[in-house]
């Protein structure tokens, strides 16, 4: 089991979930260390899956990350994170 779970919720239509995507992506691809610990998904809320946790995380707008650490706490952000923002609240639900 991976030491974080990341979650980004996304839509087809939404013009700013392919930065979000991109800088989770980037994110992992820079910090290997990191990346090790971590588990993430694309979840598209044109999904029934993506449509249900959406729904059941109370996401209303997109793009929007979720984050779940091993001890089963949530942390989340709401738009495309710089990497110094995705650094602080991925430090944040590691420790």
């Amino acid at each position: 089991m991976a030491d974080l779970k990341i979650e980004v919720f996304t839509s087809p239509t939404c013009p700013h979930c392919p930065v979000a995507v991109r800088a989770t992506k980037e994110f992992l691809q820079e910090n290997s260390d990191i990346a090790e610990r971590v588990k993430w998904k694309e979840m598209s809320t044109a999904s029934a899956e993506g449509n249900r946790k959406a729904r059941t995380y109370g996401i209303r707008s997109v793009p929007t990350i979720i984050l779940t650490n091993r001890k089963g706490q949530k942390g989340g952000y709401v738009g495309a994170p710089t990497k110094r923002t995705y650094m602080k609240i991925i430090t944040e639900m590691l420790d």
